[in-house]
């Protein structure tokens, strides 16, 4: 409970200035609202809000990082300011801004996806929680846009660590649909599905999944998988 109350107090006090701003956004200008929002990102990290998207979430985390543990609370913060950045662009029609706020909400999921991703969270954890909120909220904001592929091989990793087998394989459909000309991701499907046979159907239950749905999926990936060796065939 301590550990609780002290990760939700520390989100709280970072995130008073950007709910203000967020709050207010469409009755200041956009420079004034940008201002406030570089200044809580400077408080946090340093760093502007756009010099933070330029980095890799991975240095970001790493930037987060305190004598070898993660300051989880400040990374959820921060992809809260991606949102907001995104929010704050978002409510202009250029299309130069919509192009800014799309790439602010995906460094959004991108960060998520690897604070999720990394040894500091396990899925019964309630950091675990508050990642998966701002996620599908995130997502959200990213229907109609074009979800580039390393994003989806992290949601692909994400819902199998998460234990939702049924996302896992959305991603995985979606992903083949999309690249179709990519093998990886297939050899990756065979594994998954592989260790859904081994599994009891209890489990597989709780992921929205089950034997006879796993039974086809990897029917369905090894045939499109071996489709990739025909060429070899008619090597010398």
């Amino acid at each position: 409970m301590f550990k609780r109350d002290y990760f939700m107090r520390q989100i709280e006090q970072m995130t008073v200035v950007l709910h203000r701003i967020l709050f207010n956004k469409e009755h200041i200008p956009l420079e004034d609202a940008q201002q406030l929002l570089d200044e809580a990102s400077r408080h946090l990290l340093g760093l502007n809000i756009r010099s933070l998207q330029a980095l890799s979430s991975k240095d970001i985390l790493e930037l987060l990082s305190y004598h070898g543990n993660l300051d989880t609370a400040k990374a959820l913060v921060l992809s809260d300011m991606f949102v907001g950045q995104g929010d704050l662009l978002q409510q202009h029609d250029q299309t130069d801004e919509a192009y800014h706020a799309y790439h602010a909400y995906l460094k959004s999921v991108d960060l998520l996806l690897h604070l999720s991703l990394s040894p500091e969270v396990e899925p019964m954890d309630e950091v675990n929680d508050e990642i998966k909120s701002r996620l599908n909220q995130s997502l959200e904001r990213l229907q109609g846009w074009i979800i580039p592929e390393e994003i989806k091989r992290l949601l692909f990793a994400h819902y199998e660590k998460q234990g939702n087998y049924a996302k896992v394989e959305d991603v995985l459909f979606h992903y083949m649909e999309d690249h179709p000309d990519r093998s990886v991701i297939l050899e990756q499907g065979v594994i998954f599905y592989e260790k859904l046979m081994d599994m009891e159907e209890e489990l597989l239950q709780t992921g929205n999944f089950s034997k006879e749905e796993a039974f086809d999926g990897l029917r369905i990936v090894k045939q499109k998988l071996q489709s990739f060796d025909i060429p070899n065939m008619y090597k010398s």
